[in-house]
């Protein structure tokens, strides 16, 4: 049962409807005929029971009592048997002598079975005696099932009319569908323009709008990955052309302290493509198009301190004061380690544009409470910050500022961005006091849960 029933699912629409709509018709028709034929055998007994006791009547004023009277058989009398009996009980005519019947009559209709066939019988009492009529069932049950079957027939071909429609019906139905279908299917994966289809009906309207909609997020991301792709491109070409440089300048050094110095700036050249490469890789895994961890509940702390103590030697080396607060804990639905990369890429931002002996703080804590409680991440600096203009323009992938000098790929900040976005977060720069830039991450609150205990 189970079996049939998902193979009934998985069939096409088509196929279900015929299937339940003929069933439909099926069953209605075999209904229909069962009750046609109970009636038809309700009013031919009736009708039956009606000519019993005519003929009856109609045999009270021929009945002459007496031995040896013979009275004429009723016409069609295969199909009845009449007994006439005087006062005195016995039998003086019955149209079918040798036939065994009962030597009694009760007065009215009877219904008795006599050699395993049932008979209907209807007594008359009149002054000269009682006559009885009798028909067999089975001559009434024959010729209701034919007059059923004159009633029924006309509708069996109505029937198959109607089946013939309803397979009509469904096909035409389900035609623009088909054709829908084939519409889509002569697509290549380049034609990503919306789908029209005017004669669809009202119920497919949601899907083609969805599958609209769908295809132009599609264009959309295909139109960003290859822009990626052609900046990705533009930007690893800078590298590796520093790379065969610096390699070529290696080949030509007179000295081995010429030769050093060649091998100290190759090194660099080469950490700064593999930080390039890192930067392209971290921000496609975390691209909506990509395929991103899962996003579990868990405290933001963990990834906070992680994120802060990858950038730690950095701050030490520049003379940055790098100061970490938890004001209060936060839990949010996440990904540990994209959180780590977002935390450390603000961070290492602000201890790149911060002069030496400034000062970085990051913040974690909580703002609103109840449900409107949400966890806020807060890194500021003292650097020179961002111009208003900017700051919109900082988050866009290779974007690197006129003036700045702490060099870059210009990938950190599209990444922030990127994972904000995956986690639901907003970001907001402002300026601090005296100088400086301030970053704030407010998660929503639908993603933050209370800790535990």
């Amino acid at each position: 049962m189970r079996v049939a029933a998902r193979a009934l699912m998985n069939s096409s629409i088509r196929a279900r409807l015929l299937l339940g709509l003929l069933t439909l018709v099926a069953v209605t028709a075999l209904f229909a005929g069962a009750i046609t034929y109970r009636r038809m055998l309700a009013e031919t007994s009736a009708l039956f029971d009606y000519q019993l006791r005519q003929m009856a009547l109609s045999l009270r004023d021929q009945a002459a009592i007496g031995e040896g009277v013979v009275l004429p058989s009723h016409p069609g009398g295969g199909d009845y048997v009449i007994q006439i009996w005087n006062p005195f009980g016995t039998r003086t005519y019955m149209s079918r002598p040798g036939l065994p019947f009962l030597n009694h009559a009760r007065l009215g209709y009877e219904d008795m079975t006599l050699q395993g066939e049932r008979w209907r019988v209807y007594s008359l009492e009149t002054e000269v005696g009682v006559i009885q009529v009798a028909q067999p069932w089975s001559v009434r049950e024959r010729l209701a099932g034919g007059a059923a079957l004159r009633v029924v027939a006309p509708l069996v071909v109505l029937l198959l009319l109607l089946a013939a429609a309803v397979i009509w019906i469904v096909s035409s139905g389900l035609a623009p569908l088909a054709r829908l279908a084939r519409e889509v299917q002569r697509r290549d994966v380049q034609s990503l323009k919306p789908i029209e289809a005017p004669e669809l009906p009202l119920e497919a309207v949601p899907l083609i709008e969805e599958l609209n909609r769908l295809l132009a997020r599609l264009g959309a991301a295909f139109s960003k990955q290859r822009a990626f792709v052609a900046d990705a491109a533009h930007e690893l070409r800078s590298p590796l052309t520093a790379l065969s440089l610096q390699l070529q300048l290696l080949d030509r050094a007179p000295d081995e302290a010429a030769r050093g110095e060649a091998r100290a700036r190759l090194g660099r050249a080469i950490e700064r493509a593999i930080h390039l490469v890192g930067q392209l890789l971290t921000l496609a895994r975390n691209e909506p198009e990509g395929t991103p961890a899962p996003l579990t509940r868990l405290p933001l702390e963990p990834s906070v301190r992680e994120g802060v103590a990858d950038v730690q030697t950095l701050a030490t080396e520049r003379g940055i004061a790098l100061d970490l607060e938890i004001a209060a804990p936060a839990w949010v639905r996440g990904d540990a380690e994209a959180l780590r990369i977002l935390v450390r890429n603000l961070v290492d931002n602000a201890v790149r544009y911060t002069p030496r002996d400034g000062k970085v703080r990051v913040r974690l804590g909580t703002q609103g409470s109840g449900a409107e409680e949400r966890a806020s991440l807060l890194i500021e600096d003292s650097g020179p910050g961002i111009p208003a203009p900017e700051r919109e323009r900082v988050f866009d992938r290779f974007y690197r500022r006129a003036d700045a000098g702490a060099g870059g790929t210009g990938l950190g900040l599209a990444i922030v961005k990127t994972i904000a976005d995956r986690h639901g977060a907003s970001i907001m720069l402002a300026e601090t006091i005296p100088h400086g830039l301030s970053v704030t991450l407010a998660f929503p609150a639908a993603r933050v849960a209370a800790a535990p205990g």
